[in-house]
């Protein structure tokens, strides 16, 4: 066998060791996420941990492949939807630990290779509960293996769609920017989600603030206003953001096609309202709200357009004045030639 087939049989032996998982402590409200990889020379190549309040980092299933993880938990710190000292301090515990290879991280790649779940278990919930401190910690974890060529691919691929994204992505924001207003979340104390379980693709029950006249053309395009009172409606989480646990969560929502809501809310403990069909109605399509790019040349600017609606509501009630004098007239007039 020459260099050749032997450089080509080690691309394909299952040299990558990966341990991917997830836990959750229910008492402290903490979610995470970790995944490791090795490489052919037992040497830690990729670490991530992520440890979180929002409940969305204990959905990936520990049988998800490990790209699934790295995307998650990079995405989720981008976004700051994380605790950046548990996080660290995790980190910085297992890469102390991984820097000796012959010690402790040593026999924990023996238990993976050995797909010992019962010892890998008992290995993460040590490591972890050290940092989270919580006897009841639920944990569950999964090992995974890779070929060099395999995991390589795995990267371009992963490389090459990015990149396809964030071409679209600066395509869509070049025909269609859409508007971004303000707006207020609907709150149900008893009923509701806990603001800190909220996860991208929730519909969320909102109110557009009338507060700028840009506002108050929406409110009247989407028919959400009765009388003086602007009706909530579904919105659907599409990103939320924070600094810290401490600091105001940022959360973005969808209220139609190229609508968009945007809130701050300071307190963690309050419980919003969630969408329901079946009391709130179907959620706004591209059919229930005009193309508003196409056609804004040929339409008056949205302050005009305010200005004319109250113009012809105060026609309507003038012509509605003038008719009760007319009749009351005749009334008087009917009565006057009766009595003579």
């Amino acid at each position: 066998m020459d260099a050749a087939d032997n450089q080509n049989t080690t691309s394909q032996t299952k040299n990558y060791h990966i341990l991917k998982g997830r836990f959750k402590s229910n008492s402290l409200n903490f979610y995470g996420l970790f995944l490791f990889i090795f490489n052919s020379r037992r040497e830690l190549d990729i670490s991530h941990i992520l440890v979180s309040t929002f409940s969305s980092a204990y959905d990936l299933e520990p049988f998800f492949g490990w790209e699934q993880y790295e995307e998650f938990i990079v995405n989720a710190k981008w976004k700051g939807n994380y605790n950046p000292n548990m996080t660290v301090s995790i980190e910085d515990y297992f890469k102390k630990i991984a820097a000796d290879k012959d010690g402790q991280v040593g026999k924990l790649q023996e238990y993976m290779r050995d797909y010992d779940y019962d010892n890998i278990d008992a290995f993460m919930f040590d490591i972890i509960n050290r940092i989270i401190h919580d006897k009841n910690l639920i944990l569950e974890t999964n090992v995974q293996e890779a070929s060099e060529s395999e995991f390589r691919q795995a990267k371009e691929n992963r490389a090459r769609k990015a990149e396809k994204s964030k071409d679209s992505g600066k395509q869509n924001l070049t025909d269609d920017e859409g508007v971004t207003l303000s707006i207020q979340l609907i709150l149900a104390p008893v009923s509701g989600k806990p603001i800190y379980e909220l996860k991208i693709g929730d519909v969320i029950m909102c109110k557009i603030l009338p507060n700028t006249d840009r506002a108050n053309y929406f409110i009247d395009l989407l028919d959400l206003r009765i009388e003086n009172m602007v009706k909530p409606a579904p919105c659907k989480v599409i990103d939320i953001k924070s600094e810290s646990k401490s600091d105001p969560l940022e959360i973005l929502t969808e209220i139609g096609p190229g609508i968009y809501g945007k809130c701050i809310e300071d307190e963690r403990q309050v419980k919003l309202r969630m969408y329901d069909p079946a009391v709130d109605g179907k959620q706004m399509s591209k059919e229930d709200i005009p193309n508003l790019k196409k056609d804004d040349a040929k339409k008056p600017s949205i302050t005009n357009k305010i200005a004319l609606k109250r113009s012809i509501n105060f026609s309507k009630i003038l012509y509605i004045t003038i008719g009760i004098l007319i009749i009351l007239s005749l009334i008087v007039i009917s009565f006057y030639l009766a009595v003579l």
